[in-house]
């Protein structure tokens, strides 16, 4: 069986493998005739699609739910945007998650990942929550027969974990931390030493590496420079408030 992975992600950091499943609410959206497309209707008849079906998987337990699915055509043709909601089930505060898609061509399949991963608490979750999620922008070549959706990874606040993650978000959280927690590190002493004036000076000169003594994956390594550019952006948008830098540089649970 052919199959392609990517991952396509969505995050507070401002920063697709067929399966057998038990699924349940359906979804289904019949795209009308369009004009249309170049070298595909040589007598000018309108191009009619297949309806795409959009299912969620039945997951026990899981702490997050899927619903309020809603699917519109996209301007290419291709791809559909898929917006759908997540709600917190649980009375625990969730910091991270990623719901998994897997378009169905056939015998093939792409799957990928949407994701919220943000280094602290500050955007979380809270209980009962249901933020909107969207998948969108992504090139197949040509409409999927069905896209599956399934939660794939929660991080709750007391920094327990639930999903297969088999997207290897858990890794990406951890490289996003220790990213931000180095830089952090590294900026604490040019505080102390020179003021705030010396650390916006060392914002952009300070590369902090990751620490390779261990195996990393390769989810892990490219998240280490986004949670770098995170912290840099947190710290330059303080200013000269030497109060708000020395804050933000202060250790925190978050960047466990």
């Amino acid at each position: 069986m052919n199959k392609k992975e990517f991952v396509y992600q969505k995050s507070n950091l401002r920063f697709a493998v067929p399966v057998m499943l038990i699924v349940s609410c359906l979804a289904i959206l019949t795209v009308g005739a369009r004009e249309p497309l170049k070298g595909q209707s040589p007598d000018n008849k309108p191009l009619v699609k297949k309806p795409v079906l959009v299912e969620k998987k039945e997951q026990s337990g899981s702490p997050l739910s899927i619903g309020n699915m809603v699917i519109a055509e996209s301007e290419d043709g291709q791809m559909p945007e898929i917006l759908f909601t997540v709600t917190n089930k649980t009375d625990k505060v969730i910091i991270a998650y990623a719901v998994k898609h897997e378009g169905a061509f056939g015998q093939s399949a792409l799957t990928g990942v949407i994701s919220n991963i943000s280094p602290d608490s500050e955007r979380a979750l809270l209980p009962g929550r249901s933020p909107q999620m969207e998948i969108n922008g992504i090139e197949y070549s040509g409409m999927p027969e069905t896209m599956i959706l399934s939660v794939d990874f929660v991080e709750f606040a007391d920094g327990t974990r639930w999903g297969p993650d088999t997207m290897k978000t858990g890794e990406r959280v951890d490289g996003t931390r220790a990213g931000a927690r180095a830089l952090r590190e590294a900026l604490i002493p040019i505080l102390k030493a020179g003021g705030v004036d010396a650390v916006v000076r060392s914002l952009d000169a300070i590369e902090p590496q990751a620490d390779q003594s261990s195996f990393r994956s390769s989810e892990w390594l490219d998240s280490f420079s986004t949670g770098v550019k995170w912290m840099r952006e947190r710290v330059r948008r303080k200013g000269q408030d030497y109060s708000k830098v020395e804050k933000e540089l202060q250790p925190s649970p978050d960047l466990r």
